[in-house]
């Protein structure tokens, strides 16, 4: 009787309330996932290699007050070292060295229009450089807050962006850190395999060796005191 009187009593907009609560839960762990993997997208770092008197440009598109946000790192060539430059939409160096092995820069853009990362090769004669770089714009908080600066209605709170921000920021920078200790292992391991193999050899190399001067001494020796008669 008393799950029958219970039955009677529970109201069809509850069941309604549990439902909106749910989807609504639903669309914000959705939305919040998109956010995290659009942001995330454009700080993914990138590997190239530069042979010897190679030059190559990167650009991205940057309003006023932007951040720029750029990193680099020499992997792997020579003495790790090439040309770095930075400029602005107008062509103005913004920063510039012949022989850098890593750095970072972060500045907001007081122009609106392309910046330029350009990196160099031209002091190595022969060896390649690998090189693994960051390049990305991220928007201030009022693009996002103010709906008439932005073409979608995903982020309605500047300080779920900063949230988000703050979040793709060390996501990126955990990222970076494994590809980093990933090329690190894949050199240590290519380096550990030719000691290997050289190790090999010179065990079979020495055996061998030892073997055959075994033989020529046994040779010598035995002609060495070898008696013959003259007939």
């Amino acid at each position: 009787m008393s799950f029958l009187s219970l039955y009677l009593n529970y109201s069809p907009k509850q069941t309604q309330t549990v439902t909106e609560t749910k989807s609504k839960m639903v669309s914000i762990i959705i939305v919040t996932i998109i956010v995290v993997v659009a942001l995330l997208h454009p700080a993914w770092s990138f590997i190239i290699t530069l042979d010897a008197h190679e030059h190559e440009c990167f650009y991205d598109t940057a309003n006023v007050n932007d951040m720029v946000t750029i990193s680099f790192e020499v992997m792997e060539g020579g003495f790790k070292d090439v040309g770095v430059e930075i400029s602005g939409p107008d062509g103005d160096i913004m920063h510039q060295e012949h022989r850098e092995t890593t750095g970072s820069l972060s500045f907001a853009a007081i122009k609106k229009g392309r910046y330029k990362l350009c990196f160099d090769n031209e002091i190595s004669t022969l060896t390649p450089k690998i090189v693994m770089f960051q390049f990305h714009v991220v928007k201030p908080l009022d693009y996002y807050a103010d709906p008439s600066k932005r073409s979608d209605d995903v982020l309605e709170q500047a300080k779920l962006q900063t949230m988000v921000n703050q979040l793709s920021a060390r996501l990126g920078a955990i990222r970076v850190e494994q590809e980093y200790m990933h090329f690190r292992y894949r050199g240590h391991m290519d380096i550990t395999y030719s000691v290997q193999d050289r190790i090999l050899a010179w065990s079979v190399f020495g055996p061998m060796m030892l073997l055959i001067m075994t033989v020529l001494e046994v040779y010598y020796l035995k002609r060495f005191f070898e008696f013959r008669r003259v007939v």
